[in-house]
């Protein structure tokens, strides 16, 4: 077994002592750290800020520029999700959007229209493997937008809206998800594949709440 591999497997072990693939979204420990050690990003080093109320601003200016590229491409929402969505929670200066089209896998169109608007594309999206993802740095690095196309129909594009909408309406959930990520960035001798994981299961714990509240509130909604 290579270093490469020895080291996979070390994670992979210690990770089934703190999550279950109950907890992971229906992958096991082995299939979600096989995959997400292949995903490829950019390296930044931005680092965690307080929240910016400049970021709602630049969603809906990236919105826009991606509504006119993609408009006639397949195109059905565009959600602004992650940590700068959900105020006041700290993150990182970058931009997340769920790119909602009506197929997947993402279309050479829809490729070439997004690199047209500067990104530049990672391959499968950490969120579901069937997404894409495309990243669009800001000059000197300082910043990023960052798109996941998704399928409309996907469960995916629907968890995401309703755990940012969750944690917009109830502060105290908010507040533990804060301080419990924080308590898990400061876990000695972790990798970043183990906080990554541990933290999308402390994310989907909470999204099955989310979904529960989603689903009582739609009536009152419609």
């Amino acid at each position: 077994m290579n270093e490469g591999a020895f080291q996979l497997a070390r994670i992979i072990r210690r990770l089934k002592a703190r999550v279950s693939t109950e907890e992971l979204g229906g992958e096991t420990v082995e299939q979600l750290v096989r995959r997400w050690s292949r995903l490829r990003s950019p390296e930044l080093n931005i680092e965690v800020r307080e929240y910016d109320p400049h970021w709602p601003a630049a969603f809906d200016a990236e919105k826009h520029r991606l509504q006119g590229a993609l408009k006639d491409l397949g195109l059905v929402d565009i959600q602004h999700i992650g940590s700068t969505s959900i105020a006041p929670l700290p993150s990182k200066n970058i931009i997340d959007l769920a790119v909602a089209v009506q197929s997947l896998p993402c279309s050479a169109q829809q490729t070439e229209a997004l690199l047209g608007l500067g990104y530049q594309a990672y391959g499968p999206s950490p969120i579901d493997p069937d997404f894409s993802w495309f990243w669009r740095i800001e000059a000197e690095g300082q910043g990023a937008f960052v798109v996941h196309v998704c399928g409309a129909q996907s469960p995916w594009f629907s968890h995401l809206i309703h755990f940012r909408d969750f944690m917009r309406a109830f502060p105290e959930e908010r507040q533990q998800y804060e301080a419990l990520k924080r308590e898990l960035a400061q876990a000695p001798d972790q990798s970043w594949l183990e906080y990554s994981i541990v933290k999308r299961a402390l994310a989907l714990r909470i999204t099955e709440r989310a979904n529960a509240w989603a689903e009582k509130a739609a009536p009152q909604l419609s």
